[in-house]
């Protein structure tokens, strides 16, 4: 899960449907049985009307169209053991090597899984990240338990029913270990391009469920595999993230380096505001997450500096987009796919055209224009986050992606 902000220019040919061709084209041929069967089955119904044996040619077609194709995506896999077990153990992952061990700072996938593995130990159930040695580096306010590989192999050994999510299509050396895997894909950027081939080999062998960051996403998969895929949004854990009205410092507006055109877009930005006569004080957040947290805290308004790491599909669904709001800033930023998510547009927040510094100055001078604006968007995001953003109100979308729902009432 590499972080890189700016637009690919190793991949021009990022708006056409020829990437990954051979990928493509295998999952294309794979279909092209059932089709087949669909349409001369259409047409022998039709004619078995005309002749008048429609009832016994139903039949017939019935039962021909419950064989499944043996490259039917996954849906062909058994269902986890039975309740008989207990609460399944679950494990997550993005472990690809030795040298991808999956324990990365500052990276979204990662903090995701953390919180995802915090939500279901909450839950009452046994959960894990797993990383090649165990190992991670520090970073977040709170890291969950960790095992190493071969850990996991042992545990895999010893609990029948167990669950592997990933985020990531090439997460190899926790993938091999699974029998079946359920993917959350968090960055179409990834997916639709070099991962493509992966993701595609994972429906037709492993992969028992997907889910999604984002309705783009969930969109995505559902056209390219015609299976159901669930959306479930970021994960933020509350008990952390909140506001503290006591810290926020007047005219303090944040923004996080994000991409080599920050600096530039800020200066502009900043010369705007003064030359409207406003004296605010761009203060660039970085650091561990205790770090981020507690600048966030500070700032009146956050700047989403984010142009989206791919030309087509920006930016998947930017975590400091919700951290943010949670951490009581009202939030001002480029018009990505992933924004949309979270942010309705004069509502909880504010969204501009990508790369137009010019007009985020715009909506940031009349934001400290009128203060009843400022207030007026910071509770309306607060009213939201509490509502409707928690992890606590993501739990039925965990419960149904993970099969969980026999425990799902289950709390400690």
């Amino acid at each position: 899960m590499p972080d890189d902000n700016e637009p690919s220019k190793k991949r021009p040919w990022g708006f056409f449907r020829t990437h990954k061709g051979l990928s493509r084209l295998r999952l294309a041929c794979s279909r092209l049985p059932a089709l087949l069967a669909k349409d001369l089955g259409r047409n022998f119904l039709n004619l078995s009307e005309f002749a008048g044996f429609s009832s016994g040619a139903k039949s017939l077609v019935a039962n021909l169209r419950s064989q499944r194709s043996p490259h039917a995506p996954a849906s062909s896999i058994p269902p986890p053991p039975p309740g008989k077990w207990g609460k399944p153990v679950i494990f997550a992952s993005a472990c690809s090597s030795k040298e991808k061990p999956g324990g990365w700072r500052f990276n979204g996938g990662i903090k995701l899984l953390n919180n995802l593995v915090k939500v279901l130990r909450k839950h009452g159930y046994e959960a894990y990240l797993v990383t090649f040695d165990g190992t991670y580096e520090p970073w977040l306010l709170d890291h969950q338990p960790h095992l190493s590989l071969e850990a996991f192999r042992d545990k895999l050994q010893g609990s029948p029913d167990v669950r592997c999510v990933t985020s990531w299509a090439e997460a190899a050396a926790f993938i091999d270990e699974c029998r079946q895997v359920y993917f959350w894909d968090m960055e179409l950027a990834w997916t639709e391009h070099s991962h493509f081939p992966a993701i595609a080999k994972l429906y037709r062998a492993k992969l028992r469920k997907t889910a999604s960051i984002s309705r783009t996403i969930q969109a995505w998969h559902m056209a390219h595999f015609e299976k159901p895929c669930i959306n479930l949004p970021l994960l933020i854990d509350e008990s952390l993230w909140s506001p503290d009205a006591s810290l926020r410092k007047p005219r303090r507006v944040g923004y996080m380096e994000e991409g080599s055109l920050t600096s530039g877009y800020i200066q502009a930005i900043r010369e705007s505001a003064s030359a409207a006569g406003l004296d605010l004080e761009f203060y660039l957040l970085h650091g561990m997450e205790a770090d981020i947290l507690a600048g966030m805290r500070t700032c009146e308004v956050f700047l989403g500096m984010n142009v989206g790491k791919d030309p087509l599909w920006g930016e998947g669904c930017p975590l400091s987009t919700l951290e943010s709001l949670s951490a009581g800033c009202v939030f001002l930023a480029f018009d990505l796919l992933g924004n949309r998510e979270i942010v309705e547009n004069g509502f909880n927040g504010i969204l501009v055209p990508t790369r137009r510094p010019d007009l985020m100055a715009r909506e940031l001078i009349r934001l400290y224009r009128s203060p009843a604006e400022l207030n007026r968007l910071q509770n309306n995001a607060r009213l939201l986050r509490e509502t409707s953003q928690t992890m606590e109100a993501r739990w039925p979308l965990i419960a149904e992606f993970l099969e969980l729902e026999s425990h799902s009432a289950e709390k400690t």
